[in-house]
Parts: C-alpha cells; structure tokens; sequence
C-alpha cells in the first residue's frame, strides 16, 4: 500500500516506472542480445499492455499512461499514447520489412503488417478496454458489488488474458496468410 500512495503523490511516477522497465530496460536487452526476432513482436505489444495497465489502475494508476479518451487528456497522456504508438508502428515495420526481405514476397510482408496493425490499434485500443470493464462489471453482478479484488487483480488478469487471445489471433492469422500466400506463388 505504500508504493500506492508513494505513486499517488509523485505525479506520473508509475508511468515513469513503466518507461523505463518495458520502453527501455527490456527492449534494451532485447537489443543488446540481437533478440530482434522477439523485439519486433514485442514493440507492438507494448499497446496490450499499456491498455490494460491504464484499465485495470482507474481511477488511481497509469492514469496518463495510455488514456482512452481525447477529451480532457493531459499533455503527459498524449504524449506518452504517442510514444507507445510509434514504437508499436516501427515493430510492424520492421516485422513486415524483414518478413519481406526473407520471403522475396512484398505480399506476405504487407498481408503480416496489415493483421498485426489490425491486433494492435483498433482491437487493443478499443476491444481491450471494452473486455477489461465487461468483466469489471460482471464481477459485480456476480457478487452484488459485495466482492472487491484488492487493487482490481481481476481487471489486470481480465486484460492479460484477453492480450494473449489477441496475440494468439494473430500468431494464427499470420500463420494461416503465409501458408496460403506461399502455396500461391504466382501473388506477388
């Protein structure tokens, strides 16, 4: 409870605390062990996790982490949604320019960046936050708002689980456009 309130009157500390743990630290290591393989799936990622981070801690944390609404978002919020946002979009860049470059199929390359777009902004950024407060909700009207989770656990677990059936989704998608472009050689 004391980092709660440690959080609560440092402002933006926990979104200070996300930067540097999984914008710089673990990209950084990535990074530096030529994991690229894994940095190019993890930058888009990022989005899954700053929603469900900013989701699951309303009222209180990652408040200007990434926020959901344009009205009344402070300049820390857009800039940070921003910076998320760019990282995401170079990871799918860089993960349709080398599947393009070890392919020789400019069509497998723009097909994997176009399913990977499609996880990462409209259905993070809308279907996410949507999931988050339907079980948020449903933890209500199965407990007759009798049951708090400390901290909203069930909320960060809620938007956990539903980033990987989102990743799962597109690890199939991916997988599925790339047997049936390579099996039709003739779409360039």
């Amino acid at each position: 409870m004391k980092f709660i309130n440690l959080c609560l009157s440092i402002p933006n500390l926990d979104t200070i605390i996300f930067y540097i743990i999984f914008v710089i630290l673990i990209p950084g290591y990535l990074f530096s062990t030529s994991d690229y393989e894994a940095l190019k799936y993890y930058l888009p990622a990022l989005i899954m996790l700053a929603v469900t981070l900013t989701e699951g801690g309303s009222p209180e944390l990652f408040v200007n982490l990434y926020p959901n609404q344009c009205i009344n978002t402070t300049m820390a919020g857009f800039l940070s949604t921003n910076i998320i946002n760019g990282l995401a979009v170079v990871g799918i860049l860089a993960q349709s320019l080398v599947i393009t470059l070890a392919t020789s199929n400019l069509t497998l390359g723009l097909v994997s960046g176009l399913i990977t777009f499609a996880i990462a902004f409209p259905m993070a950024q809308q279907i996410l936050p949507y999931f988050i407060n339907q079980v948020d909700e449903l933890r209500y009207t199965i407990f007759n708002g009798n049951v708090r989770f400390p901290n909203n656990w069930h909320k960060y677990i809620a938007g956990l689980i539903f980033s990987i059936v989102l990743l799962g989704a597109q690890y199939l998608l991916t997988g599925t456009f790339t047997m049936y472009i390579l099996s039709n050689s003739d779409i360039i």
